[in-house]
């Protein structure tokens, strides 16, 4: 049996684009944090991926246990505001 993609990982951030996701990443990538966009399959031809990645909840996903370290590197680099936008509800 395949593990659940939810056992592995947590969600750092929610509903994000293309853009921010993207710019996460990197910066995640040089605070040496692996991470990777994750959302549900559906065709982002017809909507365009900024629409997609809000209608269809794209997240941003960490390595579990890694959570608070990646959360630390991106408040460091955006700022509070901008990095409590996008967290998952409690």
């Amino acid at each position: 049996m395949l593990p659940r993609l939810t056992d592995e990982f947590d969600v750092l951030l929610e509903s994000i684009d293309a853009l921010e996701g993207g710019m996460a990443r990197a910066v995640l990538d040089e605070g040496g944090i692996p991470s990777m966009l994750h959302g549900p399959d559906f065709d982002v031809v017809e909507m365009g991926f900024t629409a997609h990645a809000r209608a269809r909840g794209t997240e941003l996903l960490v390595p579990r246990g890694m959570r608070a370290a990646a959360r630390q590197v991106l408040v460091d680099a955006w700022g509070e505001d901008a990095v409590q936008r996008h967290e998952p509800a409690p």
